[in-house]
């Protein structure tokens, strides 16, 4: 019996050795993909795309295959968090995390943070805190994380089906799976649902119903009971119903961000659809700001766009460029560039 308790530490190191070990191969795996993906090397191995590459070659997911070049590409401007990761210290999964928050000036504390809490932990910490902010204890802030996980089990034929489901949105709306993830692809098809259950026209009208509290001092955005992250934030101020809640004779008032005569028109002349290029979504239509009103944007039409959910958020994660393009003819049209450098046009009328 007194030697199990020795047994047990001696296991224990060896496991501890051989994670670091595999974090250390993660380190060194991140820096090589994204070499093979800076000098195009997969074209030479025959893969057309470096995402293509990291499945068939690499047995790697494309959510996988993005996060290690991301980390890779960070690196060389980290250097504690380089040598964190090389070392084995910290595993990809909190690397990937931290590259979302982290500069050379908190290196330190964030590496720190990642050390001494779990991956999940870590996530939340991240998902409160700003680019360049120091971590901050969870208990400093009672709000919910602005994302979350959702775990479901189900046979392995419905799953077969709900990935054909998710393939087939992402192919109507003309995404990859780097751009939409299955989180947002399972939104869409809920919205869809709610659409059918309704039995009514297709919604047109500004999508969000949750109120959303927003400081213009601090920039700080969070619902009744969790956080909004800068995207669904930058979303709404696009296109919404606003209320007036402050004390005072306009307490209760509404109105909207874009004049209604003006949304009206933009959706009409897109044709009440996205203006995305081989997207066919009708249902809960944005009308997004070309040149944002942050950086002098008015509410013109030529200035407006009709988008769906989808593309709404790709746009402001900046994984997708819209420009207004015209043909020789003078007719107007959207032009869109992916971030797998896929560009196509949309012509009106």
């Amino acid at each position: 019996m007194n030697a199990l308790p020795d047994r047990a530490h001696q296991i224990h190191a060896e496991l501890v050795a051989a994670l670091r070990q595999r974090r250390a191969a993660e380190h060194t795996a991140s820096r090589l993909l994204r070499q093979v993906a800076d000098e195009s090397l997969h074209h030479a191995l025959g893969y057309a795309s470096i995402y293509d590459y990291a499945e068939q070659a690499l047995d790697l997911t494309v959510r996988q295959a993005r996060g290690l070049m991301q980390i890779g590409g960070m690196l060389p401007s980290l250097p504690a968090l380089d040598a964190a990761f090389a070392e084995g210290t910290i595993s990809w999964t909190k690397a990937r995390e931290l590259i979302r928050v982290i500069t050379p000036d908190t290196e330190a504390a964030w590496i720190a943070a990642a050390t001494a809490n779990t991956s999940r932990a870590l996530e939340a910490m991240v998902s409160k805190s700003q680019v360049g902010e120091a971590p901050r204890a969870l208990k400093d802030d009672p709000r919910g994380s602005a994302r979350t996980r959702f775990v479901v089990e189900m046979e392995a034929s419905d799953a077969a089906m709900l990935r054909d489901a998710l393939a087939l949105l992402r192919t109507q709306a003309s995404l990859h799976r780097v751009e939409m993830d299955e989180g947002a692809a399972l939104a869409a098809m809920a919205q869809r649902v709610i659409f059918d259950a309704e039995g009514e026209g297709a919604p047109i009208a500004e999508r969000y119903r949750v109120i959303v509290t927003h400081c213009p001092t601090c920039g700080d955005a969070h619902a009744a009971d969790s956080e909004v992250s800068e995207t669904v934030a930058a979303q709404a101020a696009c296109d919404a119903e606003l209320v007036d809640l402050r004390p005072g004779p306009q307490h209760g008032h509404l109105t909207h961000t874009i004049p209604r005569a003006t949304r009206r028109a933009v959706l009409h002349r897109d044709g009440t659809r996205c203006a995305v290029a081989g997207c066919r979504c009708r249902l809960w239509l944005d009308v997004h700001h070309l040149k944002a009103r942050a950086a002098g944007g008015r509410h013109d039409e030529e200035n407006l766009v009709t988008l769906c959910p989808l593309h709404h958020r790709r746009v402001h994660e900046g994984l997708l460029a819209l420009t207004v393009v015209r043909d020789p003819c003078g007719r107007g049209g959207i032009e869109a560039v992916h971030a797998d450098g896929r560009v196509a046009v949309r012509w009106r009328g």
